[in-house]
């Protein structure tokens, strides 16, 4: 139970700390009149320290256990928002040094917190949970943490729209979520381990598991795609919400209703997904997931204030067929790293993969302000962006099949169980009217057939 409390509290802080979130793109962007590249720079600093995290974690880890290391980097993840929130009424409305300065600090400390936190709290998660409860139980606390950001991104439209977006509404937006994240970490402090009494099997050093690593040649290519694919997502990706509140000139209430349908999209179509790896495997299923997700995502390349209505298709698209990348991204680096070395096997795939994903927004924002400065316009300057996107995302997928996953089908095996009606229908969830007949008004339908 404090584990659920744990999670439910503190989603809505750690949402914010996302790179590229609508919250922060609208305050920065918006409020603190931020450029592209100065935002895009803002957005890297998480993808930085998740870098830096496989030198940081293994030196902290030698000090402390993983529930203490969960607890003190999640400590120093509200003292970094706390920072900021005091900071926020004082700051000069533009780039200028101060303003720059407070938001890269604070940004720094609360994505250095988050990179050790994730690793800490996977790490004591594996001495709470026994390993026969574990499957249920994150299924469970998954499904709820969904829920609460459902209700978390409600609160926060509502918000934003009675207070005009103003300042003080990310005051209070950010105080809650403060003061919620302060209760997970009480009910950290209230959980202890429970394991059965054995201590766990040494892993082996690290020295030796990165030779492992290396030596591990399907791995390391799942390293090379995944690093592809961060660059590929993050070059321009930052740069939606962007997009919406600049160009569309959508509030930022409506820009977070409109993301709150990609959200309910990823939620319904997590157990179709799911049955489509168990049967097919985690490579095709993958393929399939990206090539639809990435289609729907050109349709960006043809927005404008006329047409906003296309949103309203794209984004819950974009939801349901990204989940099916996700969740088949976790499957496919749970069953393929090595045996030998799985915590440095994952920090380095975290680590390294996150180096081209920080420098995707950079790149990103110092390309779209280079346009904008050589007079383009600004519409067609991210229309041409978001091309990228679609095309790069899709021929990292040419690196996914070259990943040697044991007992797949192939992709046309996959394409072809999605032309089935009922498959299609559960993505959606909409299972139940594949088992409805549906009659003209006044048409007789004759009894089936059976013994008189």
């Amino acid at each position: 139970m404090l584990s659920l409390w744990d999670g439910v509290t503190a989603m809505p802080l750690t949402n914010l700390s996302q790179p590229g979130n609508f919250v922060l793109a609208a305050l920065l962007t918006g409020t603190f009149a931020f450029s592209t590249r100065t935002y895009g720079l803002i957005t890297s600093l998480p993808f930085w320290f998740n870098f830096l995290q496989v030198l940081l974690t293994p030196l902290l880890a030698q000090r402390l256990r993983a529930r203490s290391m969960t607890i003190v980097s999640a400590c120093l993840h509200c003292l970094g928002w706390v920072a900021l929130l005091l900071a926020l009424p004082f700051l000069p409305h533009s780039e200028n040094a101060l303003t720059l300065t407070v938001f890269i600090v604070t940004f720094s400390i609360v994505a250095l917190s988050a990179a050790i936190n994730g690793v800490a709290w996977n790490s004591w998660m594996q001495e709470c949970v026994p390993v026969r409860l574990r499957g249920k139980f994150f299924g469970f606390r998954n499904r709820l943490l969904y829920l609460s950001l459902v209700v978390f991104m409600l609160v926060v439209s509502g918000l934003l729209a009675w207070l005009n977006s103003s300042l003080l509404a990310f005051q209070l937006l950010f105080g809650g979520a403060l003061a919620l994240r302060i209760v997970s970490v009480l009910a950290q402090q209230r959980m202890r381990t429970t394991t059965s009494g054995r201590q766990p099997v040494p892993e082996p050093p690290w020295q030796e598991q990165v030779r492992v690593v290396r030596a591990d040649g399907t791995f390391m290519r799942f390293i090379t795609f995944a690093s592809a694919m961060g660059f590929a997502c993050t070059l321009f990706g930052p740069f939606y919400p962007v997009f919406m509140l600049e160009s569309l000139h959508l509030s930022p209430a409506r820009t977070n209703l409109l993301l709150l349908l990609s959200v309910l999209g990823a939620a319904i179509a997590f157990p179709a997904w799911g049955r489509l790896l168990d049967r097919f495997g985690n490579v095709p299923v993958m393929i399939v997931s990206v090539v639809l997700w990435q289609l729907f995502n050109t349709l960006w390349c043809f927005l404008g204030p006329a047409n906003v209505w296309l949103l309203y298709v794209i984004c819950p698209a974009g939801g349901l067929f990204s989940a099916g990348y996700g969740i088949g991204l976790f499957g496919l680096l749970l069953k393929i790293t090595p045996s030998g070395a799985r915590t440095m096997g994952m920090a380095l795939f975290v680590s390294i993969s996150s180096l081209t994903a920080a420098l995707g927004p950079i790149t990103g924002g110092f390309l779209i302000a280079a346009a904008r400065a050589r007079g383009y316009p600004t519409l067609e300057v991210y229309h041409v962006a978001f091309i990228f996107m679609p095309v790069l995302t899709m021929l990292s997928c040419l690196l996914l099949r070259r990943v040697g996953e044991m007992n797949t089908a192939r992709v046309t095996e996959v394409v072809g169980a999605m032309r089935n009606v009922r498959t299609v229908a559960s993505l959606f969830g909409l299972t139940f009217l594949v088992n409805q007949v549906f009659l003209r008004p006044g048409s007789r339908v004759d009894p089936a057939p059976g013994p008189r």
